[in-house]
């Protein structure tokens, strides 16, 4: 960590302009590289190339260079690392728990500092709920762009060989338990549901009850020393996941943060329902249709019936950075509003299964009948905004994300890996954490 932090704090040259006919601007993101002839298997990535193409023909002089590092990690190290050599990219994708630490590491600039008025003005269309988690009090930073939150993908045809209904998912994890139960009761699967190991999920279920990750508002009214990992709500929730893997009713893929090789079980039929980001509609819809798999996407289980707070905002922003020159800042801005415009934002939508940002691009795609024809996209819309707009539908909002969320993980792995009892497991989590916030919020006081 300090390695990192020393990274962090450095003081960043500026860049001198040189004369040039063209302005290059550098955009990071997660979503992949297409070598020249190579097919493009992620959709994904063929709309930014699309909306990259579309800016650079409205903007002659502009040419904006997309890379892709790696994931969300990988992006943001390769831009600390790049700002240290003074050639930072212009754009850069930061996870949403990589706020704070954005932030905090110098790299950028507020987007507020540098938009215009009008730009500006356009933020008020954003949907209430990713409004709520990316206005703080230091101004706006990143602009939303791919914005997610988890749903539940089953396979219809394995609900019917089990006598259960597909047109009623599970909404509670005492309903997937019970339908789980019947389903490996009736069919020949490896397991009957399985989801990435990750902290995402747990999370989303706490603020589905109301309730924090973290002290001080979740790190909103001040920095978060405090991680609440040992709440009832999260034991409750993990309890409830290592009982399934006790059942046999859980399985994955034995890797951290693999979503690749969790859709990949599912869709070999090894399991009849999965949980993952509504980020991956598009390429589900499309692997399903190779697969020849009846497809079904229904919101996230709640933990019980009375919790109904809502979700919170996954997936992450575009953030500008610092050390360029002014007309460099001022196009790369442009772009960023470029890419969250509506008719961009509608674009993005369709063809990833990211929600969209604003609510004009709610109203367009209602009007126009897209969820109607595409009900599966309708799903992460209705939960995020049948979600309620409070401290705990915010999320939280801490320095050291990385490290505390291994501390998290770390229990995880403890209890569905080698049956460790939760709450002892998320009390161990807990104390370290709490250290790590406490260590990392004393280089800032």
């Amino acid at each position: 960590m300090r390695k990192l932090l020393a990274v962090l704090l450095l003081v960043l040259p500026a860049l001198s302009l040189t004369a040039q006919d063209e302005i290059e601007i550098v955009f990071t993101h997660t979503f992949g590289e297409v070598a020249e002839g190579e097919d493009i298997t992620d959709v994904r990535i063929a709309v930014i190339e699309e909306i990259v193409d579309a800016f650079e023909a409205q903007n002659p002089g502009v040419r904006i260079i997309t890379r892709s590092p790696g994931g969300y990690q990988q992006v943001f190290d390769n831009a600390l690392a790049a700002a240290s050599q003074g050639d930072a990219p212009h754009i850069v994708q930061v996870e949403e728990g990589f706020t704070q630490l954005a932030i905090d590491s110098q790299l950028f600039v507020p987007v507020s500092e540098v938009a215009t008025e009008e730009q500006m003005a356009s933020l008020d269309d954003l949907l209430p709920q990713v409004a709520a988690y990316y206005r703080l009090e230091e101004g706006v930073w990143g602009l939303p762009w791919n914005a997610s939150n988890p749903v539940l993908y089953y396979n219809r045809d394995m609900f019917e060989q089990a006598g259960l209904d597909p047109d009623q998912p599970p909404r509670t994890f005492a309903d997937v338990t019970a339908y789980c139960e019947t389903i490996m009761s009736e069919l020949e699967l490896q397991a009957c549901i399985n989801w990435p190991m990750i902290t995402w999920f747990p999370e989303q279920w706490v603020a589905m009850q109301n309730e924090l990750v973290f002290n001080n508002d979740n790190g909103r009214s001040a920095r978060a020393s405090e991680a609440f990992y040992d709440s009832e709500a999260m034991v409750g929730a993990l309890e409830w996941w290592k009982e399934l893997k006790d059942l046999g009713y859980f399985t994955y893929t034995a890797t951290r943060d693999n979503y690749t090789g969790e859709a990949g079980l599912f869709l070999t039929r090894q399991t009849a329902m999965t949980l993952t980001s509504s980020a991956g509609v598009s390429n589900f819809v499309s692997l399903a249709e190779r697969f020849n798999l009846n497809l079904q996407v229904s919101p996230l289980p709640l933990p019980n019936e009375d919790a109904t707070n809502g979700v919170t905002v996954g997936g992450g922003s575009v953030w500008l950075t610092v050390g360029h020159s002014e007309a460099e800042q001022q196009a790369a801005i442009d772009f960023m509003f470029f890419l969250i415009s509506q008719e961009n934002d509608m674009k993005w939508h369709k063809g990833s299964g990211y929600y969209p940002v604003r609510t004009s691009s709610v109203e367009q795609l209602r009007e126009e009948g897209w969820f109607e024809e595409n009900p599966f996209f309708a799903v992460a819309v209705d939960q995020l905004e049948a979600s309620a707009i409070n401290t705990a539908t915010a999320g939280g909002v801490i320095g050291p994300s990385a490290q505390v969320r291994d501390y998290l993980l770390s229990a995880f792995e403890s209890v569905i890996n080698g049956g460790e009892d939760p709450a002892a497991a998320l009390a161990v989590a807990k104390e370290r954490a709490d250290e790590e916030l406490q260590a990392y919020n004393s280089l800032f006081e």
